[in-house]
């Protein structure tokens, strides 16, 4: 596409120079380069002006340079067009980086995961940014409530490109998918704790055992997957998992917040 551009821009131009040496003898519109120049750049942008070629040649050859324009902005609205289109598609398949701090990031995307953005939604309202990454899905299941990344929550990477070490909260969901779904997420959480110690890292524990595996990670938030979905059902607007946010965090509830509806 961009060899394209440059050869109508490369062509265009040179016709141009070609009316400038039919008229200049003959054209006081045309007495300097400067002039051809400012009469092509009007030209091929559509907006004309006073400067007009009066030889038969010049005529034929100026009316190439119009259309040339015209394929040349059809050219670049295509191209804008394209890149408008790449940048939506890149979006949706979380092929993105966070540039935003002061978000939250929900790590897994389980059967609760849905629960936890209207929740969060619901509570603290529009301007709170989420972020969620998994690699079980490849594409955002909530388009218009969270920031998807498609990447493994494990790798060290994820973290740079969800801008975790700005993140004020970490939400590690159970991820079923795994025969030992604790063990995975105190693989997450001890990278996470690691990346950013200052922002509170919350997990959703299956088995009482791994307590003491995170606590020995200095991780002290603690969910359980019965009293977490029970909270979701009750539609708990003092949920245990807000009651941490709001204790680890700035945020509070939002004036405009409605009653969470169909959590789940």
């Amino acid at each position: 596409m961009f060899t394209w551009l440059f050869l109508t821009c490369f062509v265009s131009l040179s016709a141009s120079f070609a009316v400038f040496a039919l008229e200049r003898e003959v054209n006081t519109d045309f007495d300097s380069v400067g002039d051809i120049l400012w009469w092509w750049i009007i030209t091929i942008s559509g907006i004309g002006g006073d400067r007009n070629p009066i030889t038969n040649e010049g005529k034929l050859v100026a009316g190439f340079v119009i259309v040339s324009g015209l394929v040349l902005l059809a050219i670049l609205i295509s191209q804008v067009a394209s890149l408008i289109t790449l940048t939506y598609e890149r979006k949706d398949k979380g092929i993105i980086r966070i540039g935003y701090s002061n978000h939250i990031v929900i790590y897994g995307y389980t059967s609760l995961t849905a629960g936890v953005v209207k929740l969060l939604r619901s509570h603290f309202g529009s301007h709170l940014k989420i972020v969620l990454i998994s690699n079980d899905i490849d594409f955002n299941p909530f388009p218009k409530e969270v920031d998807f990344i498609y990447a493994n929550p494990i790798n060290k990477d994820t973290f740079v490109e969800a801008n975790a070490g700005q993140a004020m909260a970490s939400i590690i969901l159970a991820n079923d998918r795994f025969s030992d779904p604790d063990a995975y997420s105190l693989v997450i959480a001890t990278g996470v704790e690691s990346y950013n110690a200052r922002a509170v890292t919350i997990v959703e524990v299956m088995d009482d055992d791994y307590k003491n595996l995170y606590k020995e990670g200095k991780i002290e938030a603690f969910l359980y997957r019965k009293e977490l979905l029970k909270d979701l059902l009750d539609k708990n607007d003092d949920s245990k998992l807000l009651r941490i946010i709001e204790k680890e965090t700035q945020l509070t509830r939002d004036s405009n917040s409605q009653e969470h509806v169909g959590l789940i």
